[in-house]
């Protein structure tokens, strides 16, 4: 897993937590970090925030999923804004989850999984096309 988060206390936060989860979390502190973590590792879910400086959420995800290696990574994005706009948003940036700040730990690992498990299950059926 991937955690895109700029605040460094909950991204340390988020690290620690989902490893109590069972997550192995590589940790990046923006979007251009992320983009390096990329080029050594292919995580199986995202977990970014959307608002960052430099280069947003919105941006990365859109990002992701026009590249060909990455665009099939699962993406939760985090956000302090809650609501269906704020959702819409989000999915329509690229992301395949939201949720918003702050967030419930059993809720976001719940998703996270359920994330993964979608494209997991997704990659088979497209080889079995």
């Amino acid at each position: 897993m991937l955690v895109v988060e700029d605040f460094g206390d909950l991204r340390m936060f988020l690290g620690k937590v989902l490893a109590l989860l069972g997550w192995d979390a590589i940790l990046a502190d923006s979007g251009r970090e992320a983009l390096n973590q990329l080029g050594y590792d292919s995580p199986s879910v995202i977990l970014l925030d959307m608002r960052m400086p430099e280069m947003n959420g919105f941006e990365l995800a859109g990002i992701l999923k026009r590249h060909p290696v990455y665009r099939n990574i699962p993406i939760l994005a985090v956000s302090g804004y809650a609501g269906r706009l704020a959702r819409q948003r989000c999915l329509a940036a690229g992301c395949d989850d939201f949720i918003s700040k702050p967030f419930e730990i059993s809720a976001l690992g719940t998703r996270l999984t359920h994330l993964v498990s979608a494209a997991r299950q997704n990659a088979i059926a497209a080889t079995r096309l």
